[in-house]
C-alpha cells in the first residue's frame, strides 16, 4: 500500500542517472517531493529561508540548506539555488507549483547546467506562459476554445470586443495564472478600470502586461484532465473538477467529476482534446489541461494548460493508483541519461479507463472566511489530523508551528477516497470534524460546512458555488478591538509540577466563577480576563454572555446592559465593554459553552503571555483574532432566560486591605520587630507596573537585621535558593517588594516576609495601580476559616441561580484578631537544632499552602543537598499529592490544606527527615548530561552592549561579564575564567523560576567562582545563555530577562510544545534536579549550527544514566579545605570580590546621582517654561511608566494623534493630544521614556503657535 496514493503501485523502474534532487520549493509541495525521494532511492536536498527553519521540510531531506534570500525571495533566487546545486553535485531540480516552476529562463538555465528540470521543456512553458499563444494552440488542434481576442491593445478595443460577444466577460492578464490577473466585467461601465487593472498587475506581478479578453460563463464549472508525455507521447490519468472557489481560486477539488460521471462519453472527449493539446507541444513531464464547462449544455472550452504539477495531483493520485511525482522523477532519470523520456508502453501501462472510486481534497488555509478569506498568520498552538484507510493529509505543519505571512496561507492539503462521492462526502465532513487546528483562526469549520452541504452532496458545485450556493454561518467571536490586556483564563488552572511553570489561571477567581454559574457553565470553564479597558466583540452567532468582576460599562449594540446578570447576544450584534470604573482593575466575561478550539496546555488554557504559553497563541487578546463558539450557542440562546444575582451578591472592589500570614522570612534571623510593624501598618502603594507576574508594593525600607545576604548574596534580602510560595508570597528584591500572582516565578534568591493566604489572592487581583493596601496578619486556622467561607458563598450562588435555593449569600471577609502580638512572629513553626553530625533543621510557614524546609546553615553543602534529595523521594512515595520544590539547601512544599493540615503534614515531614541516615555512603541514581558550550558568542557581546546603550553605561561588571568574573575571582587571563566551566561536573540543585531554567552547583572547588548580579537588571538574554550570580549557575532556557553575570551559551533547554526528540508535550523542560552537567568546548559556527538543529527539532541531547556518589564529591570539597592551591585561589578571590564591590559601589552611586540631576534638570527646565508664559499640557491619565514619547521639540500638534506611549501592568497606554492642544507647538518634554507618571503628571508641554 502506498502512502501517498493509499492504493496498490506498480510502477517498477530503476533509477540509473539521478542521484539527487535539489527540492526548489517549500511547504507541503516539498515536503510530497521530499518523500517521493525517498520512495524511489534518491537522495533529497530542501532549501528554506529563516522563517521556514521549523517548517517539516526544512529537515525531512537528506540535506538541507538554509538560503540567504529573505522570505518568498530566497526561494525565487535562481542564481543562488544553481549555486547550491554545483555545490552538492545536484543532478536535478523538482520545482512542485508556484515559485519557480513555471519560469522557464530558470528551466533553461538548470538544462545548460548539465542537470535535468523535473517537469515540462522550457520551450513548452514558453509558449504555454502566453495564455494568448496557448489559445492559438488549441484553436490548431481542433479544440473548443472560450470565445475571446488576442491580445488588445487598449480600453477602446476591450470595450469593442466586449460588446460584440456580450457580457459579461472576463478580462485576462496574459501571463497570469492561480486567480491573479482576472477581472469579470458585467457592463461597459466596468471596462476601463478593469482593463488599467489587469494590465497593471500583469506587468508587476509576471513582466507581462499583456491583456485580452473571453466570455465569461457564470454557470459554469472548472474541469481538468490530468496529462502525461514523454516527448512523443501523451497519456491521460481522468479529469478532476476545481469548481469551487474563493477569489478565483480554487477551494475544493474531486476526482472524478460528478458532472462528467452522469455523462459517460464526456470523460473521453475531454481525455482526447487534452492529449491533442499536449502532443503539439512534444510534451514531457505531468501537466493538466483546464476547460471551462457550460454547466446548461455540457460544452467545454479551453482555458489553459499548466505546465506543472497541480496542488490538487493527489486526489488523482488517489483515485488512478498512480504516483505522479515519482513517475516526474522517472521521466527526468530517462531525460538525464539522454534518452527523450519514458516507453510509450510503459506510459499506456499505467492509464486506466476510469477512475477506481471517488476522492475529494481540501485546501486547508490560514485564514478567516467571515472576513472575506483575510489571512491569519499565527502559532498553531496544536496540530492533530485523523488518519485511517483512505485519508491523505498532505502538510509541512506540526504543533509548534508558526505560520508566517509572508506566503500562501495554505497549511494542508486533506484528502479522501471511498467507493464513491457519497462515502466520500461523509468521510470527508468527518475528518474534518476530528481534525485540530488549534492557534490562529483557518477555514476548517467553513470547509466542513461546505463538504456537509445540500448543494455540494448534489453535486450542484459551479464556478460561483460560494457566492450563490452557500451561506457560511460561524459560531464564533470576532475580535474587533481587543481592549488595554485581555487573556483566556480558567480555574484552578495548571496544577503545578513546579519547574518553573506558573499557576496562571484568573487573578480574581471569585469573579470567574460566578461569571460562568450566571451562564450555567462549569465555574472553572474558561473565560475573558479583562484588565482596566475591554474588548469589542462581533458574535456572529446568538451566544449567553455574563460579565462580572469590577464595575464596567457594558453595552450590546450601543445598548447598556446589567453586570452579574445573563445576557442573551443575537448574530450579528457587538458586546462592548468599557473601562473599569472605580474599585478593582478586572472583570470577566464568560460565554456559555466556552471557548471549545482555545487548546489546552500542560492540562489548562489559561493564557500566560509573560511566557508565551496557553490562551490565544500564547499571549493577549489581539484585534483579528477569532474564538470559536460552541455549536449548540444558537440553542442555549433560543431557551435561556436573562438573569441578574442581587446587589448584596456583589463583592465590594474598593479594596484596601488583604490577609497574609507571617513566614517564611519575616522571622528575627532576617526582619526586625520595626520592620514587622512597619510592614504590617503601612498602607502600601500599588506600582504602576503591577501584573500578572506580580503586584509592586511601594512604601518605606526594612532596616533588616543582618548586614548582607552572606553565600546568598551581598544585599540582606539576598538568601540561598529557594522554591518561592507563589503564588501569594511577599517578595523582597533589596528594598522593594513585589507580591507574586498567578504567573510568577516559583523560585529565586530574594526573601519571601509574608505569604497572601489563598481566600484572599482573588482580592490580590483586583488591586489597582495607585491604590493603596495594608497588609493583615492571621493565623493559619483563621486562613483556612477565610477559604471556607469563601467556597460557601460561590456554592451559594450556584444554588441560587440554578433555583436549588431561595436564600441569598452573603460574602463576610472579617476575621477576628490573630492573637499575636504586634511586631512578632510566628513564621518559624519547628526549629530543630543541629547536634553533632546532625544538621538544624528549620521548618517555615508560608500561607495556608506552603511550608518550607531548611536543612542546615544555609551554606553549599552537598550532603545537605543529598539530604533533601533522599527527603523528596521519601515524600514522593507517600503519594500525597504534593508539589515540591527542592533546592540547594532546602524545599518548599505546597500542599491542599482540605486534604491535608499543616500540623499533620509537618509531623510526616519531621518523621521522614529524622529517619533519614547521617552517612557519607551515599549513592544515588542521577542523569548525566553532556552539552556544548560557546565562549564569547557574538550575541552575548551585543547584550552587554544593548544594556549599557539602554540600561547603564558603566558598573563594575561593564562592559565586559567574562573581564568582571577574572578580577572578581583573582584569575590572570579569560581562558582561566573559561577552564572553570570546563574542568568541572555541576550538579543541578533545583529547576525553576521560569519555565524549567536549572540552577548548577560545580563540583570542583577550582569551579567555584562568585559573582554579583546586574543592577538593574536586562531586559533581555539570548536563549541558552550560561548565567552566574552569587556562587551558583543557571541556563537561561530562552531568551529571557535576566540578571546573572553572561558567561557563556549552551543549548536551549525549554521546548514550548516538547516537538523536539529530548522532550515530550507533557515535558516541555529538559533538565532535573540531581542532574550532572557536563561541558564541552564548540566553535561559535559549530555552536550556530547545532542551534539551528534544536530550532527545528532536530537536536538530540547526549544524556547517560550516572551516579552520584556523596562520598566522593565530599571527599574532594573536604581535601580542598588544606589545598594551597585552593586556599590562594579563595584568598585571590576575597581580594578580587572587596575590591569591585567598592568599584560597583561608586559606579552605581554615580549613576543613580546622574538619574537623579538630569530629573531635576528637567523638572526645573519645565517649571521655567511654565512660569514665563502661559502654556498647555497633555498630562498621564494614570500611574504608569513613560515607555514612547511620539513628538519631538517644535512639532505641531493635531487633536487625537498618539504623544507618547505609556506602560502599566504590561499594557500599553496611548496618550492622545487633546482638542486644546489641537494646533499647539511641543515646547518641551516634561517625562522622557523611563520617567514614572502619576495620573495627572505632564508629559508634553505645548505652546499656541504664534505664526
Amino acid at each position: 500500500m502506498d502512502a501517498d496514493t493509499g492504493k496498490e503501485v506498480k510502477m517498477d523502474y530503476r533509477f540509473s542517472h539521478i542521484k539527487k534532487v535539489l527540492v526548489a520549493n517549500r511547504g507541503e509541495i516539498a515536503v510530497r517531493c521530499i518523500r517521493a525521494c525517498k520512495k524511489v532511492g534518491v537522495k533529497s536536498v530542501s532549501t528554506y529561508t529563516e522563517s521556514d527553519s521549523t517548517s517539516l521540510h526544512a529537515s525531512l531531506a537528506d540535506e538541507n540548506i538554509l538560503l540567504p534570500g529573505e522570505n518568498a525571495n530566497g526561494y525565487l533566487d535562481a542564481d543562488e539555488i544553481l549555486k547550491t546545486c554545483k555545490r552538492l553535485n545536484v543532478d536535478a531540480i523538482i520545482p512542485g507549483y508556484g515559485f519557480l516552476s513555471e519560469d522557464a529562463p530558470f528551466a533553461q538555465k538548470v538544462v545548460d547546467a548539465g542537470m535535468v528540470f523535473v517537469g515540462p521543456s522550457p520551450e513548452s512553458m514558453t509558449e504555454m506562459g502566453q495564455k494568448h499563444r496557448a489559445r492559438d494552440l488549441a484553436v490548431a488542434a481542433d479544440v473548443p476554445v472560450v470565445p475571446g481576442t488576442e491580445l488588445l491593445e487598449s480600453e477602446t478595443a476591450a470595450l469593442e470586443a466586449a460588446k460584440k460577444l456580450g457580457f459579461p466577460i472576463m478580462l485576462k492578464a496574459t501571463g497570469g495564472g492561480g486567480g491573479m490577473g482576472l477581472q469579470v466585467c458585467h457592463n461597459e461601465e466596468e471596462i476601463s478600470a478593469a482593463f488599467k487593472k489587469v494590465k497593471s498587475r500583469g506587468e508587476t506581478l509576471f513582466n507581462n502586461s499583456g491583456v485580452f479578453l473571453e466570455k465569461y460563463y457564470p454557470e459554469s464549472r472548472h474541469i481538468e484532465v490530468q496529462i502525461f508525455g514523454n516527448g512523443t507521447d501523451v497519456v491521460h490519468f481522468g479529469e478532476r473538477e476545481c469548481s469551487i472557489q474563493r477569489r478565483h481560486q480554487k477551494v475544493i477539488e474531486e476526482c472524478p467529476s460528478s458532472f462528467v460521471q452522469r455523462r459517460p462519453s464526456m470523460r473521453e472527449k475531454l481525455a482526447k482534446c487534452a492529449t491533442a493539446y499536449a502532443l503539439q507541444l512534444k510534451y514531457k513531464s505531468a501537466g493538466t489541461i483546464e476547460f471551462l464547462v457550460d454547466d446548461n449544455t455540457g460544452d467545454f472550452f479551453f482555458l489553459e494548460m499548466n505546465t506543472r504539477l497541480q496542488v490538487e495531483h493527489g486526489i488523482t493520485e488517489l483515485c488512478y493508483g498512480i504516483d505522479l511525482v515519482a513517475l516526474m522523477l522517472q521521466q527526468a532519470d530517462c531525460e538525464k541519461g539522454g534518452r527523450t523520456g519514458l516507453s510509450s508502453e510503459y506510459l499506456h501501462s499505467l492509464q486506466k479507463d476510469g477512475p477506481d472510486g471517488a476522492a475529494i481534497e481540501v485546501r486547508v488555509h490560514a485564514e478567516v472566511p467571515f472576513r472575506n478569506y483575510a489571512p491569519s498568520p499565527g502559532l498553531l498552538q496544536y496540530v492533530e489530523w485523523p488518519a485511517g484507510d483512505g485519508i491523505r493529509v498532505d502538510t509541512w505543519v506540526k504543533t509548534g508551528q508558526r505560520i508566517a505571512p509572508f506566503y500562501d496561507p495554505l497549511i494542508a492539503k486533506v484528502m479522501v477516497r471511498a467507493s464513491d462521492r457519497d462515502g466520500a462526502s461523509k468521510k470527508m465532513t468527518r475528518v474534518l470534524s476530528e481534525a485540530k487546528l488549534q492557534g490562529p483562526p483557518t477555514n476548517l469549520h467553513f470547509l466542513r460546512d461546505v463538504v456537509a452541504s445540500n448543494s455540494f452532496l448534489e453535486g450542484d458545485t459551479l464556478t460561483n458555488f460560494l457566492e450563490t450556493k452557500f451561506k457560511y454561518e460561524p459560531c464564533a467571536i470576532d475580535v474587533l478591538s481587543p481592549g488595554s490586556f485581555t487573556t483566556i483564563q480558567d480555574f484552578p488552572a495548571r496544577a503545578t509540577s513546579g519547574h518553573g511553570i506558573p499557576k496562571g489561571g484568573p487573578m480574581d477567581n471569585v469573579s470567574s466563577r460566578i461569571a460562568n454559574i450566571l451562564v450555567d457553565n462549569h465555574p472553572g470553564t474558561e473565560t475573558l480576563e479583562i484588565t482596566l479597558s475591554g474588548p469589542e466583540l462581533l458574535f456572529t452567532a446568538p451566544a449567553v454572555f455574563s460579565v462580572t468582576g469590577s464595575p464596567v460599562p457594558v453595552t450590546v449594540d450601543g445598548e447598556a446592559q446589567p453586570m452579574w446578570s445573563r445576557v442573551i447576544i443575537q448574530a450579528g450584534q457587538k458586546l462592548k465593554v468599557g473601562k473599569v470604573e472605580n474599585g478593582g482593575c478586572r472583570c470577566y466575561l464568560a460565554v456559555k459553552g466556552g471557548f471549545p478550539e482555545i487548546p489546552p496546555y500542560l492540562g489548562s488554557k489559561a493564557g500566560t503571555p509573560s511566557l508565551a504559553f496557553g490562551g490565544t497563541q500564547g499571549r493577549q487578546l489581539q484585534m483579528g483574532d477569532w474564538i470559536e463558539l460552541d455549536p449548540s450557542t444558537k440553542q442555549w440562546a433560543q431557551t435561556s432566560m436573562p438573569y441578574t444575582l442581587p446587589k448584596s451578591c456583589v463583592p465590594n472592589y474598593d479594596i484596601t486591605e488583604i490577609y497574609c500570614m507571617h513566614g517564611p522570612h519575616d522571622s528575627d534571623d532576617f526582619m526586625t520587630t520595626k520592620d514587622r510593624l512597619m510592614l504590617y501598618n503601612t498602607a502600601w502603594k500599588i506600582g504602576h507596573n503591577s501584573n500578572r507576574t506580580g503586584i509592586r508594593l511601594v512604601g518605606p525600607v526594612p532596616e533588616w537585621s543582618r548586614k548582607d545576604g552572606g553565600e546568598g548574596g551581598s544585599h540582606p534580602s539576598n538568601v540561598f535558593d529557594y522554591g518561592y510560595p507563589s503564588p501569594g508570597g511577599i517578595n523582597w528584591g533589596g528594598d522593594s517588594a513585589a507580591i507574586f500572582s498567578m504567573d510568577s516565578p516559583d523560585l529565586g534568591g530574594l526573601l519571601c516576609s509574608s505569604t497572601i493566604v489563598s481566600a484572599d489572592l482573588w482580592r490580590l487581583g483586583q488591586v489597582k495601580p495607585g491604590g493603596y493596601l495594608r497588609l493583615r496578619p492571621t493565623t493559619f486556622e483563621h486562613a483556612r476559616e477565610l477559604a471556607g467561607r469563601v467556597e460557601t458563598f460561590i456554592e451559594g450562588i450556584h444554588g441560587l441561580v440554578d433555583g436549588k435555593s431561595e436564600a441569598v449569600p452573603s460574602l463576610n471577609l472579617d476575621l477576628p484578631p490573630s492573637g499575636l502580638e504586634h511586631g512578632t512572629s510566628n513564621a518559624i513553626i519547628k526549629r530543630i537544632p543541629g547536634e553533632g553530625e546532625r544538621f538544624q533543621v528549620v521548618y517555615r510557614q508560608a500561607g495556608d499552602s506552603f511550608f518550607l524546609v531548611e536543612i542546615g546553615k544555609q551554606t553549599c553543602d552537598v550532603r545537605v543537598t543529598s539530604r533533601i534529595r533522599l527527603l523528596v523521594q521519601k515524600l514522593e512515595a507517600l503519594k500525597l499529592n504534593l508539589v515540591m520544590n527542592p533546592n540547594i539547601g532546602s524545599v518548599m512544599i505546597q500542599f491542599d490544606a482540605n486534604a491535608i493540615s499543616q500540623n499533620k503534614l509537618l509531623k510526616t515531614v519531621m518523621d521522614l527527615e529524622a529517619s533519614i541516615e547521617y552517612s557519607t555512603d551515599i549513592k544515588i541514581p542521577c542523569r548525566e548530561i553532556y552539552l556544548p558550550v560557546v565562549f564569547d558568542h557574538p550575541d552575548i557581546r551585543a547584550s552587554e552592549q544593548r544594556y549599557m546603550e539602554t540600561n547603564r553605561p558603566t558598573a563594575a561588571y561593564l562592559p565586559d561579564n567574562v573581564e568582571y568574573l577574572r578580577t572578581n575571582n583573582g584569575y590572570s587571563t579569560r581562558q582561566e575564567v573559561f577552564q572553570t566551566l570546563l574542568k568541572s561536573p555541576y550538579l543541578i540543585v533545583a529547576v525553576g523560576f521560569f519555565v524549567g531554567t536549572p540552577i548548577l552547583f560545580p563540583l570542583e572547588p577550582m569551579s567555584g567562582i562568585v559573582g554579583q548580579k546586574y543592577n538593574p537588571t536586562r531586559v533581555s538574554t539570548p536563549g541558552g545563555t550560561i548565567g552566574m550570580g552569587g556562587s551558583l549557575f543557571a541556563i537561561y532556557p530562552l531568551e529571557a530577562p535576566g540578571g546573572y553575570m553572561l558567561f557563556a551559551r549552551t543549548m536551549e533547554c525549554w521546548d514550548t510544545f516538547g516537538n523536539g526528540p529530548s522532550f515530550t508535550p507533557t515535558r516541555p523542560w529538559l533538565f532535573e534536579p540531581f542532574d550532572i552537567v557536563h561541558y564541552h568546548e564548540v566553535s561559535v559556527a559549530e555552536y550556530d549550527k547545532l542551534m539551528l538543529s534544536y530550532k527545528r527539532g532536530e537536536y538530540k541531547f547526549d544524556i547517560r544514566e550516572g551516579v552520584f556518589s556523596l562520598h566522593d564529591v565530599y571527599e574532594i570539597f573536604e581535601k580542598s579545605k588544606t589545598d594551597p592551591k585552593v586556599m590562594a585561589f579563595r584568598e585571590g578571590q576575597r581580594q578580587g570580590v572587596e575590591q569591585n564591590l567598592t568599584l560597583e559601589k561608586k559606579l552605581y552611586g554615580e549613576w543613580v546621582a546622574e538619574q537623579e540631576a538630569e530629573k531635576k534638570r528637567d523638572a526645573e527646565r519645565v517649571k521655567e517654561m511654565m512660569e514665563a508664559e502661559p502654556s498647555i499640557t497633555i498630562d498621564s491619565p494614570i500611574d504608569a511608566n513613560v515607555w514612547k514619547v511620539l513628538v519631538e521639540v517644535g512639532d505641531v500638534l493635531k487633536e487625537g494623534q498618539i504623544v507618547a506611549i505609556l506602560e502599566a501592568m504590561k499594557m500599553e497606554i496611548n496618550v492622545l493630544c487633546t482638542e486644546e492642544a489641537g494646533g499647539t507647538v511641543v515646547e518641551a518634554i516634561a517625562s522622557k521614556p523611563g520617567t514614572v507618571v502619576s495620573p495627572g503628571a505632564w508629559i508634553i508641554v505645548a505652546k499656541i503657535d504664534e505664526k
